[in-house]
C-alpha cells in the first residue's frame, strides 16, 4: 500500500508537530514505517533533514542514504523507502509547493549565485550540503517545533525564507538551483515529466493529477493529447517494459519486481504478464529476450 506523506502529516497535527506559514508545512516527526519497504509519495516538495537514524531512499535512476544531519530536496512525486527493524528515524520536514518556490526566486534572484547555472534537468532527489549556518537554521526550527506556544507566521516565515537562502547561496547546492531555474517561468509543471518520473508508483489516477496539479478532467483531456493514449494503457505498458528491464538486468524476485513496477501484488503482475505476452515472467527471463515487451509484435 502507498500513501501520501503530505497529506498523512497535516491530517493529523496532534500526533506530528507542525507549524505552517502561508503554503509551507513544517514538521518533525518519528518513525512512521512498519515494512522494510514501503511506497510513499508526495503531491508537495520538500526538504528533509535526518536529526537521528537512517532510510534509504530509493528511486528508479537513484538512491540517497539518509543518516543523521544529511538533507535532501525531494520533488513532488513517489519513492520507495527502505529501513532496517532496529533502525529509528526522526526528521525535519519542510513541504514546499512550485508556486512558493518560484515566488522565492523571483524574489531573490539577484542575490542567487546563479552564474554558471543553466536550465537542465535535474533529479528527482537532490542531496544538499549543509553548512553550519544552515545546520543553525535547522536547529532553530526544531526548536520552534518544541515551544508550547508557537511563533508567529511573519516570524516563521522570515527564517524559513533565511534557511532557503542559506541553502541556495551554496554553490554546492547549484542542482536545487538548477530546479529552481527550470520551473521560474513555466506557468504550471511538465505533465509528461511528471508521468515519466513516477508511473512506477501504484497511485490512484486522482493523485496522478494532483501532483501534477491539475484537476482529474483536465488531466485526462491533456494526457491524452500528449500520449494519445488513456492513462491507464499508458501505465500498464511502462510497467510492464520497467519489469522485463528488471527480469533482465536483476536477480531480483518476482515479488520484489512487481511491488517496484507500481503492480498491486505479484499475482496481478503474473497474471497481466502473460494475459498480455503469453509467457510467463519467468518464462520470460529464462529466454534471455531484451528487447523492450512494448517492440514485442504480440
Amino acid at each position: 500500500m502507498i500513501f501520501n506523506l503530505y497529506e498523512l502529516v497535516k491530517a493529523k497535527p496532534e500526533y506530528f508537530k507542525q507549524l505552517t506559514c502561508k503554503d509551507v508545512l513544517v514538521t518533525q516527526y518519528d518513525c512512521l514505517q512498519v515494512e522494510k519497504m514501503q511506497d510513499i509519495y508526495s503531491q508537495k516538495n520538500f526538504i528533509a533533514y535526518v536529526i537521528s537514524g537512517r532510510r534509504i531512499f530509493f528511486r528508479q535512476d537513484s538512491s540517497i542514504e539518509m543518516t543523521e544531519g544529511k538533507c535532501a530536496f525531494v520533488k513532488k512525486g513517489g519513492w520507495l523507502a527502505k529501513k532496517e527493524p532496529s533502525e529509528g528515524w526522526c526528521v525535519l520536514t519542510f513541504f514546499i509547493p512550485d508556486n512558493y518556490l518560484k515566488q522565492f526566486f523571483a524574489d531573490y534572484r539577484t542575490s542567487l549565485p546563479l552564474k554558471n547555472i543553466n536550465r537542465q534537468a535535474t533529479k528527482q532527489m537532490i542531496e544538499l550540503d549543509v553548512n553550519e549556518t544552515t545546520r543553525n537554521f535547522f536547529n532553530s526550527m526544531a526548536a520552534y517545533l518544541r515551544q508550547i506556544h508557537p511563533p508567529t507566521e511573519t516570524l516563521l516565515e522570515l527564517k524559513f525564507r533565511e534557511m532557503l537562502l542559506s541553502i541556495l547561496s551554496n554553490i554546492a547546492n547549484k542542482e536545487l538551483l538548477n530546479y529552481l531555474l527550470s520551473i521560474a517561468d513555466c506557468e504550471r509543471v511538465s505533465l509528461e515529466e511528471i508521468m515519466e518520473a513516477n508511473y512506477t508508483y501504484n497511485l490512484p489516477l486522482a493523485e496522478f493529477a494532483k501532483i501534477a496539479q491539475r484537476s482529474l478532467a483536465s488531466f485526462k483531456r491533456e494526457f491524452s493529447v500528449i500520449f494519445n493514449t488513456s492513462p491507464g494503457k499508458w501505465l500498464m505498458q511502462k510497467r510492464l517494459d520497467y519489469a522485463s528491464l528488471l527480469l533482465h538486468i536483476s536477480q531480483k524476485s518476482v515479488h520484489e519486481i512487481a511491488f517496484e513496477s507500481g503492480f498491486e501484488n505479484s499475482t496481478h503482475f503474473s497474471r497481466v504478464f502473460k494475459a498480455k505476452f503469453n509467457v510467463s515472467p519467468l518464462a520470460y527471463r529464462k529466454s534471455g529476450n531484451i528487447q523492450p515487451l512494448s517492440l514485442i509484435e504480440t
